[in-house]
């Protein structure tokens, strides 16, 4: 038997290596496939984990998502973030490991990943855009939490606003009309009280050419003598003792707090303006997120979170930083007594316009109006100096009555935006002796009154506020409350973070992909992969 050669199985070895080597380079390639999937988890792990450590009390007290990015008070920074960032990543990327040695023989990691390089990109905190992304959040929280009771409400008080608005832009018109006709009021009772010679010192009847230098040339003037001068002047005396004018704008200069308060105290806390996150130099992140938020009833809703979250005098409240908060947030003055006084002016005003408007179109008021009109200054038969009075007197009502009005409130009584014969309180008679007169609002207030309450005209208040004002006043008190909690006394609303882009460069070492490089003499194989994310509440 003739021997033959093994040519064949020579080939087939050889061919072996090559079928191996693929085999191993295809198993390879799916591993790295595999291996950067888990880059790609461990990278989202690692920011979710960051993420994970919002601050539960931010969370608790104002429904707001935020990571402290500065460390003991320090300004937020990068090296701070890449630090939490790096750790999270580097106990996430070798988790199969992990869970192989605790669980010999049932577990193996394919991938043994490692992270080579990361870096933190941008960043957004809670205060950039002029607090626009802390009011989105504040939105969101309350389209979950409070929409469907607010929204009824939300609307009327818009609409109550809208209407205040314009009855406070006729009354200034009107007053500011009235002020300039009040100038010469008191010049023309004067310069009718000559031309009846009811002047000391004056001559019976005569012409303007005997001792008026005022008068022209000629112009005779029929002065009143004897009984008729002696009724004039009762008259005008008795007008006198009648006119309300002096009274009010006597209560005008005084402080609008000693006359609504009463006897009630004032807070005394106060703020440093220097340290608020409103006046310093603030941090700023440049990551740019989406704002879906800000229609007409999103701007509503935050107004709404603002009378949810902060206290207001009628509350009581106790506490270190302001006990007026609300307050504050729509006055911005930096102590209770400036802001709670600011309110009440504002109150006061508003209440007038609303008291003036229901004055003008009252039959039985201007009536009353007409006839004290004719007692004070009738006397003098000059209509003009009767319809001044008339307004004058109108204005003076209104104010009376807001004064009232603003003093029951303090006094947790209610009062209706709108006013009838019925809900009116002081009687034109009373402007007279109006201080006096308003010791009767705290009766009124503490038998019950129906209408709105102080909480009711703040969020009137609240929805007259600018935005801007809303969200740097109100970012201000969630800075300086946080700092009274237990360990957050060096808290920055500015350090808030809600949102990081990062990336990190990972390294895959070779596994099946030894085999083909050892049969083929090749240069060890290895992977590289760069990943990339973001993630913000």
């Amino acid at each position: 038997m003739r021997r033959q050669r093994a040519v064949i199985t020579v080939f087939f070895s050889l061919l072996s290596v090559v079928f191996l080597a693929v085999s191993f380079t295809v198993t390879e390639a799916v591993r790295v496939a595999g291996a950067r999937a888990a880059c790609a988890n461990a990278s989202s792990l690692g920011l979710w984990s960051v993420f994970s450590e919002y601050d539960n009390d931010l969370l608790e007290d104002y429904g707001l998502f935020a990571v402290n990015g500065g460390s003991e008070g320090n300004p937020v920074s990068e090296e701070y973030l890449l630090s939490k960032l790096d750790g999270y990543v580097k106990e996430n990327e070798n988790v199969t490991a992990d869970m192989s040695g605790k669980l010999p023989g049932l577990l193996m990691d394919p991938w043994k990943i490692s992270a080579a390089r990361q870096q933190v990109g941008r960043y957004a905190l809670l205060t950039d855009g002029g607090g626009n992304y802390y009011y989105q959040q504040a939105v969101e929280y309350m389209r979950k939490t409070a929409w469907a009771n607010a929204l009824g409400k939300l609307e009327a008080i818009y609409s109550d606003s809208q209407k205040i608005r314009q009855a406070e832009s006729e009354f200034e018109a009107r007053q500011e009309e009235v002020n300039n006709d009040m100038k010469s009021f008191d010049q023309g009772i004067e310069s009718a009280k000559q031309e009846l010679g009811m002047n000391p010192g004056s001559s019976g009847a005569g012409t303007a050419g005997s001792g008026n230098g005022d008068r022209s040339a000629g112009e005779i003037v029929i002065v009143a003598e004897g009984e008729d001068a002696e009724r004039l002047r009762q008259a005008e005396e008795e007008g006198r003792k009648k006119n309300p004018l002096e009274q009010i704008e006597s209560l005008r200069r005084r402080s609008v707090l000693e006359l609504v308060l009463g006897k009630g105290k004032v807070s005394t806390r106060r703020l440093q303006s220097e340290s608020l996150f409103s006046k310093r130099s603030r941090n700023q992140g440049k990551m740019i997120l989406d704002t879906p938020r800000g229609g007409k009833m999103d701007n509503l809703l935050f107004r709404e979170y603002l009378l949810d979250h902060f206290r207001n005098c009628s509350d009581r409240y106790n506490s270190s930083v302001l006990n007026y908060q609300l307050e504050y947030v729509i006055m911005g003055k930096y102590s209770d007594e400036q802001n709670l006084k600011k309110i009440a002016k504002k109150l006061l005003f508003l209440r007038e316009g609303m008291n003036y408007a229901f004055l003008v179109t009252s039959p039985s008021c201007n009536a009353q109006i007409s006839a004290l009109a004719m007692t004070v200054v009738g006397w003098t038969g000059k209509p003009v100096l009767v319809e001044a009075f008339k307004h004058a007197v109108l204005l003076a009502w209104a104010y009376g009555e807001s004064l009232f009005d603003v003093r029951i409130l303090f006094h947790g009584g209610r009062v209706p935006l709108k006013k009838s014969e019925a809900s009116w309180n002081v009687p034109l008679e009373n402007l007279i002796s109006l201080e006096t007169d308003l010791k009767r609002a705290d009766n009124v207030a503490a038998g019950g009154t129906t209408g709105l309450n102080y909480e009711d005209f703040l969020r009137i208040l609240v929805n007259m506020t600018p935005l801007p004002q809303l969200r740097r006043r109100s970012l201000d008190l969630i800075e300086l409350n946080m700092r009274t909690l237990e360990g957050k006394s060096s808290f920055r609303v500015d350090n808030c973070v809600i949102g990081m882009t990062s990336s990190t460069d990972w390294e895959i070492p070779a596994v099946f992909g030894r085999v083909p490089t050892a049969l083929l003499g090749t240069g060890e194989m290895s992977f590289h992969t760069k990943v990339e994310g973001g993630f913000a509440y």
